[in-house]
């Protein structure tokens, strides 16, 4: 009986042994990788600096910015110079006959000039021009803000996806070690004839398909982190743990929501400023209407060298200035179709900012009713999966004593990762829905401390 019980006890270590190096094997593999722990805020900081989006956006930002100067209110200056040389055979004849014949006539011609343009009145054309420039690095400006918050959310969500299929990878690591324990139990006692050998199989093909899980999970975190490094354009294959867990933010309401959507979300706002662009083209087209002053001053210079010639040298050099008026009286139509297609467009505009409103807070709604219920389930989710626990240890106890049958025991093991799968989701899908919402409201950015 001695030898029997210190045969249990040797089978239980080597059970314990060698689930606890293939779990090490598998935290060796993560941290040989990096050690670094990384927060939230640093993948975000990251990312935002490091992601190529991101980058591209600012820099057609930086463009519009460019693009923004008072060069339609200044005016053109020139400089031109030119040198020509011409050599011909010429023959004259006069009225009493005589002939006059010269070869290879050269005359040398210089001219050379400053010209000042600077049109002073063009029916306020360039005062909406500069307008529109403000406007379109607004636009510019608006982007990069849209392009940033979606960067946040996705990387919020990849972000939080490593931890639950951690917590996940924890939770079957449980199992599996608690499957390992059941086989260990049930090879033993059939050793020592309390139980058949098909109860120590049956332990062995749940242990086998625990194992299979095991790794399976294993895969998904790894997954997690890929994809997590791919937004931050890091090295795909550094593992970083994050040691942190999901907290949900207060409860949000749908009134308040409403109002911070209208005032301050990204796509409303775009839309506003495609609406000032499109009554500027508008004020754009009408200029064409109005006259055009423009002021023109300068100075030439002009030499003629002609040695073969009665007067071999002409030169004449000089400032000049004065002011020259157009006014548009016919242009087949062009303008006045212009005009009116730029009220169409304008018109364009406001429909399409009542649709993004509508759309975007149809959005809204439907995701706050996703919100609610998932805030409602990660409730229930996470009393199921404390009792699921209790239970399965309970269950643990009871199998050991041999008043619970192994198929009995499978059952409450079965119930506990589907409980923690659950809880795990519930609380994911809550979290991911209230990043979306402060995503709709334009209130993302204020949710994390960034530089």
């Amino acid at each position: 009986m001695i030898m029997k019980k210190q045969n249990l006890r040797y089978m239980k270590w080597i059970g314990k042994m060698i689930i606890l190096l293939f779990i090490l094997n598998f935290q060796f593999s993560i941290f040989n990788c990096s050690a670094q722990r990384v927060s939230l805020d640093e993948c975000l900081e990251k990312a935002l600096e490091s992601n190529f989006s991101i980058k591209i956006i600012r820099n057609e930002a930086r463009m519009d910015k460019n693009n923004l100067n008072y060069s339609t209110f200044l005016p053109t200056l020139e400089g031109t110079a030119k040198q020509t040389q011409t050599r011909n055979d010429t023959k004259t004849e006069n009225s009493v006959g005589e002939v006059n014949k010269m070869s290879d006539v050269k005359t040398d011609n210089y001219t050379a000039g400053v010209a000042l343009n600077w049109r002073i009145f063009d029916g306020l054309e360039m005062f909406t021009t500069h307008e529109k420039q403000k406007e379109l690095l607004a636009m510019g400006e608006l982007a990069v803000r849209q392009a940033v918050e979606n960067l946040i959310l996705n990387v919020s969500a990849a972000y939080y996806n490593v931890l639950v299929q951690h917590h996940k990878l924890m939770a079957n690591r449980h199992s599996l070690a608690l499957s390992n324990e059941r086989y260990d139990e049930a090879k033993v006692r059939h050793q020592i004839g309390n139980r058949s050998g098909l109860e120590a199989q049956q332990a062995k093909i749940d242990l086998n398909t625990d194992s299979s899980t095991y790794v399976r999970q294993k895969e998904a975190l790894k997954s997690a982190y890929i994809t997590l490094n791919k937004l931050m354009n890091t090295d795909l294959q550094m593992v970083n743990y994050v040691q942190d867990t999901i907290l949900l933010g207060p409860q949000l309401t749908l009134s308040t929501l409403e109002q911070k959507t209208l005032e301050g979300n990204t796509a409303l706002l775009m839309a506003r400023k495609d609406q000032k662009i499109s009554a500027l083209d508008l004020k754009n087209a009408r200029a064409v209407l109005f006259p055009t002053l423009d002021f023109n001053s300068g100075y030439n210079y002009n030499k003629t060298d002609t040695p073969s010639s009665s007067t071999t040298l002409n030169r004449s050099n000089g400032f000049y200035w004065g002011f020259s008026l157009n006014v548009p009286i016919f242009s087949r139509l062009q303008n006045r179709t212009k005009i009116k297609n730029a009220k169409l467009e304008l018109e364009n505009t406001e429909l399409s900012y009542q649709e993004v409103e509508k759309e975007t807070l149809g959005d809204l709604a439907l995701m706050y009713n996703s919100y609610e219920n998932n805030l409602l389930m990660v409730n229930f989710e996470i009393e199921s999966a404390s009792v699921a626990e209790a239970n399965l240890d309970a269950a643990l106890e009871k199998y050991k004593i041999g008043s619970l049958s192994g198929i009995e025991f499978r059952e409450f093991q079965r119930s506990y990762i589907d409980a923690v799968d659950r809880k795990l989701s519930a609380i994911y899908q809550a979290k991911v829905s209230e990043l979306s919402l402060l995503l709709l409201s334009g209130d993302i950015r204020d949710s994390f401390v960034l530089e």
